[in-house]
């Protein structure tokens, strides 16, 4: 395959991750398309061997092959059948695409296609979202949950604000005028608190927010920032009825949890964590293995609860993405993720000035993944792992360039 002809595969790797990441957001046939059509071009496009060698040495790359080599030792000594290991593996498959993101988008032109064609993806849920609230039209589902569920839509609300503040702060990257990435912020955020009940999407907005306008600045500078973000949040649910109503949920659901007579959505999680806690106790170093940690809850709460009780539900998920690890994995495989995170958050190989926007992401993927498994569903996920992928990417040094070309 000639040079150009593998570049043009590379294009259509990109182009079908575009496709994918908008397909997350409404429809995950789409998006499946988008994904398996973005892997089979990277792997004929004769380049994925060169691309994947230029960013094995980064840190966050090497930190992540090691935590998946950690899932994979898991399997060894797991006790539950193979094909549940092995569904387990799969569901880290998020890992898998941030590498080939990572590999393929350190074309500028391609970053700003993704990031506005995101926008404009979510501009249309969000347009829609506003004009169902409003009676205006009929849709396919209520305005809070147009995108998925209310979680998903939060959360890509949030993003996409995010990335219309960071476009504001950062112009000369695109040349649409500043006046109507902030006129996007500002409709996206008054969704989100007015409209979509997502608490994920509040805690990726505020958080996003608080590392973009203290990025690069004195710890003063960070403590003002996100004192007057906490002073506008609570106004924000002063004046929202619903954003207070679900925060308040929240909080009396995980405070009276024993109380609790009926199933609700966080009396449940503390319910999981409680009992995931429990467990972790008695496999605290090495974890179930890979896999274990469905078979080993059945086992732990079968007759702790009455069969009627709310609480004797079962999951395969604790709803926690750090106790998640922490169960199956031990305190090593918690330890490396932790550490993978780390690597991402300090990764400086990449064009600096996408680096506060992949920040302000991440902070809100680690807050959001206290209550829900974020790093590895399908639909967050992959958003994780498309935006961190592209916004990280970036040319090789020449040294690299060099090794790359000898050993070809």
């Amino acid at each position: 395959m000639t040079i150009i002809g593998s570049d043009r595969v590379i294009d259509v790797t990109r182009a079908a991750a575009i496709v994918a990441c908008i397909g997350l957001l409404y429809s995950p046939t789409v998006a499946t398309i988008g994904l398996i059509t973005a892997y089979v071009a990277f792997v004929v496009s004769g380049q994925a061997l060169r691309r994947t060698k230029q960013i094995i040495n980064r840190p966050l790359s090497y930190c992540g092959m090691v935590f998946v080599g950690f899932v994979l030792l898991g399997m060894t000594y797991a006790t539950v059948p193979w094909f549940d290991r092995w569904y387990d593996v799969y569901k880290w498959r998020t890992i898998l695409w941030f590498f080939v993101i990572l590999a393929v988008f350190e074309d500028e032109q391609w970053k700003h296609r993704l990031l506005i064609s995101f926008v404009m993806g979510t501009g249309v849920g969000v347009i829609g979202s506003f004009a169902m609230a409003a009676g205006w039209v009929t849709l396919w589902r209520n305005p809070n949950e147009l995108l998925r569920n209310s979680g998903t839509q939060g959360m890509a609300f949030s993003a996409a604000a995010l990335v219309c503040v960071w476009m504001v702060r950062n112009r000369k990257l695109c040349g649409w005028g500043p006046w109507l990435w902030a006129t996007l912020a500002v409709i996206y955020i008054a969704n989100v608190v007015f409209i979509t009940d997502s608490r994920s999407g509040y805690a990726v907005l505020i958080l996003g927010l608080g590392v973009l306008f203290s990025w690069q600045g004195s710890w003063k500078r960070s403590a003002v920032v996100f004192g007057i973000l906490l002073m506008v949040s609570l106004v924000a649910l002063s004046v929202s009825p619903r954003m207070q109503s679900k925060v308040n949920k929240a909080v009396n659901e995980w405070n009276n949890e024993s109380e609790l007579q009926i199933l609700t959505s966080f009396g449940i999680r503390r319910v999981f964590a409680t009992n995931t806690m429990e467990i972790i106790r008695e496999h605290w170093l090495l974890g179930l293995g890979t896999g274990g940690f469905p078979q080993a809850y059945r086992e732990h709460i079968a007759g702790k609860y009455l069969p009627a009780d709310w609480r004797a539900i079962t999951t395969g998920d604790p709803h926690n993405q750090y106790l998640a690890i922490f169960v199956e994995h031990g305190i090593g495989g918690l330890l490396i993720f932790l550490g993978w995170l780390l690597a991402i958050g300090l990764d400086r190989r990449g064009p600096p000035v996408y680096r506060s926007l992949a920040v302000a992401l991440l902070a809100g993927w680690c807050i959001t993944s206290l209550f829900s498994s974020h790093f590895r569903t399908f639909a967050e996920g992959h958003l994780f792992a498309t935006f961190l992928g592209v916004l990280l990417a970036g040319n090789v040094r020449p040294d690299e360039s060099q090794a790359a070309a000898a050993s070809s």
